[in-house]
């Protein structure tokens, strides 16, 4: 699959904006998390991106997304899951305010129903420019829709925590969740090239 032109040309020209991109490690039995392997590949085209690798622990994950988000004060936040039964790359659009673990997480917490943030409300949208993502990625031959359930564990979890942080003012800038299919049902180059593009969209803004 052809990258756009501007990715050809940009390489690994460096680049102003601060974008912080992060991904989680495995879990549930798996050796590898779809969206650290498509991080590793992305961070080969652009080298300058802040990135954090999560653990799949809903008490460490968010304090470690908090903490980065402080120091770096990203201009663009990216977070990246994997969703196990998806053919497509997933625009999440809603963060919602709800922890419902179907699986233990890696230190074997398993919320039950409850909200993330007692005083915060349902649901916060993502602020990413997903629409002009979306044009992008068909135009490059991806398979992607949008999606407003992101789920209830730790992708969910880290999209709202980022989301609700933002709320408060601390930092500004657009933040939002991708999900990637797992690397069988969608290899990592591919995704590396998608992600190459949804960089490009946030550069070129």
């Amino acid at each position: 699959m052809a990258q756009s032109a501007w990715i050809r040309a940009t390489g690994k020209r460096r680049f102003r904006m601060k974008i912080l991109v992060t991904a989680f490690g495995p879990f549930d039995g798996r050796l590898e998390n779809a969206s650290l392997l498509a991080l590793r590949g992305l961070m080969k085209i652009f080298p300058q991106l802040r990135t954090r690798i999560l653990p799949v622990d809903s008490m460490v994950a968010p304090a470690r997304l908090r903490q980065a988000m402080k120091t770096i004060r990203p201009d663009a936040l990216v977070m990246l899951g994997e969703a196990a039964g998806s053919s497509e790359i997933r625009l999440e659009t809603t963060a919602w305010n709800e922890l419902d673990f179907r699986i233990p997480d890696i230190a074997g917490r398993q919320p039950s129903p409850r909200q993330i943030v007692a005083t915060a409300p349902a649901s916060l949208s993502s602020t990413l420019p997903l629409e002009a993502i979306h044009q992008k990625l068909a135009e490059q031959g991806h398979e992607v829709r949008f999606s407003n359930d992101p789920g209830r564990y730790l992708c969910n979890q880290v999209f709202f925590t980022a989301r609700h942080f933002l709320e408060t003012g601390a930092v500004t800038c657009p933040a939002g969740l991708i999900h990637l299919p797992l690397e069988r049902d969608y290899p990592t180059g591919r995704a590396v090239a998608a992600l190459a593009e949804v960089m490009g969209v946030l550069m070129t803004r």
